[in-house]
């Protein structure tokens, strides 16, 4: 006669809780990671790369937060104390001890070198006769000025605050683009965050900045003082219109007809010639 099987014993209301609430985390952790922790579309071949190591840091980091967030929530539920009487005391571990030594160390060098790689690259500008193009970008309270090579200004003036339109950075898509960045007055900060790099303007110093538009991000994007700097700091705002390179051409020819400067690429001239 065979003797029937002890029953399992019930986990503990403590230990359902605390699994319960463990899953909750991983839920909340995932979802987090995968919405509001996520970087704006990159559209610069820079952000790409910035991104690129965003994601592995982003995971790493969520990791070593579920994991450590995950061991407490553990521990408090399911060693907690329940009377008088001390549970066994472990007063060190050379295994465990080695093991989150050397696990972070290891981590952080591989994170570390492509940062450092990355960080030279950014911080690394072209000269300016070997970018395509070069832009002075001048901040002011409470605008931005474009200045190009050929006499072009965008905004060279205060703007109309009460039918606020932000001044086009416009670049051509696929070219080295360099960005020269200063201010006439106080501290501003230039960034459009499609592009994933922000750089100080300030006064008496040229700051640079370089990036390259991907051709298939051709686009308009948002951008604008992330320093605050006065009453209309909110006002700051500015767009990246990139557009591919022979629209880029046309609108420089019709902006510097439009002030009165030589068309730098002589498309007048050419429109003229085939009439």
């Amino acid at each position: 006669m065979t003797q029937p099987r002890a029953a399992r014993p019930r986990p503990s209301a403590s230990t359902v809780i605390a699994v319960a609430l463990i899953l909750i985390l991983a839920v909340v952790t995932v979802v987090s990671a995968v919405t509001v922790f996520q970087l704006p579309d990159p559209v610069t071949e820079q952000a790409d790369r910035t991104n690129l190591l965003y994601q592995p840091v982003l995971a790493v980091s969520f990791l070593v937060f579920f994991g450590v967030t995950a061991g407490i929530i553990w521990a408090m539920f399911r060693y907690r104390r329940r009377g008088p009487e001390l549970p066994p005391q472990v007063h060190g571990s050379d295994k465990l001890e080695l093991a989150w030594t050397v696990i972070p160390i290891v981590i952080l060098v591989a994170l570390f070198i492509p940062s450092v790689i990355l960080v030279v690259d950014l911080k690394s500008p072209p000269a300016a006769d070997e970018a395509d193009l070069v832009i002075d970008v001048v901040g002011h309270q409470w605008w931005w000025e474009f200045d190009y090579p050929n006499g072009v200004k965008v905004q060279a003036t205060p703007p109309d605050y009460e039918n606020l339109q932000p001044p086009a950075l416009v670049v051509p898509a696929g070219k080295t683009v360099l960005l020269r960045v200063r201010s006439t007055d106080v501290v501003h900060s230039f960034y459009a965050p499609n592009t994933l790099y922000k750089i100080q303007a300030v006064p008496g110093n040229v700051n640079s900045m370089h990036f390259k538009v991907k051709a298939e991000d051709v686009g308009v994007y948002s951008g604008q003082c992330y320093q605050f700097c006065g009453l209309r700091h909110s006002d700051m705002r500015f767009v990246l219109d990139a557009r591919a390179p022979d629209d880029y051409d046309r609108w420089l020819s019709e902006t510097s007809r439009a002030q009165g400067l030589p068309d730098p690429n002589g498309l007048a001239e050419a429109a003229g010639g085939s009439d």
